[in-house]
């Protein structure tokens, strides 16, 4: 019998409750994705937590005995950020409702943030999730998208999981702008198509391509927009139970990241 791994060339791997859960790695992360390079698999880490840089996750995965280039990440923040250059909108005043992680991926396309106050005057809101959100971004966001600003999300995750159980993600902050202004943002992130086509556009043609990730509203459910393969891990978000009850179901699920390079029982 193959093992997953030997089924597909490109695998799009999410970070959190598949690589790592919060400063831990999953079970033999490390040694899976040298089983990974051994066999000539490429891969894309594909994230819906906007809070840091391709950088940042690098640095993180490289302290975790993981070898990782940022060329290898593709954030919702990043992803948000080459929306707004596709769409022509970077030459536009920008307030960013998120982490000192997020507002560089807006400049780095030539985004103009504005800061504080003077956001009201913005014509576009990007959202991403961070731990510092505050009434006062609230306000100045709901009064930028009164005023016809553009409101983009990069996801609408409710929750990440964290050692110690799921803390909020960027979901409850976007409903709470949505709520205030009665306007619905444009989504970027999983489970929309737009992020898992800039993904594959990174990839050579003709490959077969494959998500893993634990959630099935946003990994499994992108994946199978975007006509890919799914792999559902229950190291995260989702338990088995979950699985067997929802109507969203993935091509394999396994118990975790490591699964991939033993053949099926």
């Amino acid at each position: 019998m193959k093992r997953l791994l030997d089924r597909f060339d490109h695998f799009l791997i999410d970070l959190d409750g598949v690589v790592y859960l919060g400063d831990q790695p999953t079970p033999c992360a490390p040694e899976t994705f040298n089983a990974l390079k051994e066999a000539g698999k490429r891969r894309l880490f594909i994230t819906n937590d906007p809070r840091h840089t391709a950088n940042d996750y690098a640095r993180k995965l490289i302290r975790l005995g993981i070898p990782a280039d940022p060329a290898e990440f593709l954030t919702s923040g990043r992803a948000a950020a080459l929306y707004l250059e596709n769409e022509g909108k970077t030459d536009r005043p920008i307030f960013v409702v998120g982490s000192d992680g997020l507002r560089p991926e807006i400049e780095a396309v030539g985004g103009r943030v504005l800061r504080g106050r003077e956001g009201t005057a913005a014509a576009v809101v990007v959202v991403g999730g961070h731990e510092h959100f505050s009434y006062q971004e609230l306000k100045i966001a709901s009064l930028a998208i009164q005023r016809g600003a553009a409101f983009i999300a990069t996801n609408r995750d409710a929750n990440f999981p964290m050692p110690d159980g799921l803390w909020p993600g960027t979901g409850p902050i976007v409903a709470a702008i949505e709520v205030a202004t009665g306007v619905s943002p444009v989504v970027v992130g999983k489970p929309e198509k737009r992020i898992f086509e800039i993904a594959l556009d990174l990839f050579p043609p003709n490959g077969r391509s494959v998500i893993i990730g634990d959630r099935l509203d946003s990994d499994i459910l992108g994946g199978q927009r975007a006509g890919l393969a799914t792999i559902l891990v229950l190291s995260g978000c989702t338990t088995a139970a979950m699985a067997d009850r929802s109507p969203i179901r993935p091509d394999y699920v396994i118990e975790n990241f490591s699964r991939l390079t033993t053949p099926p029982a």
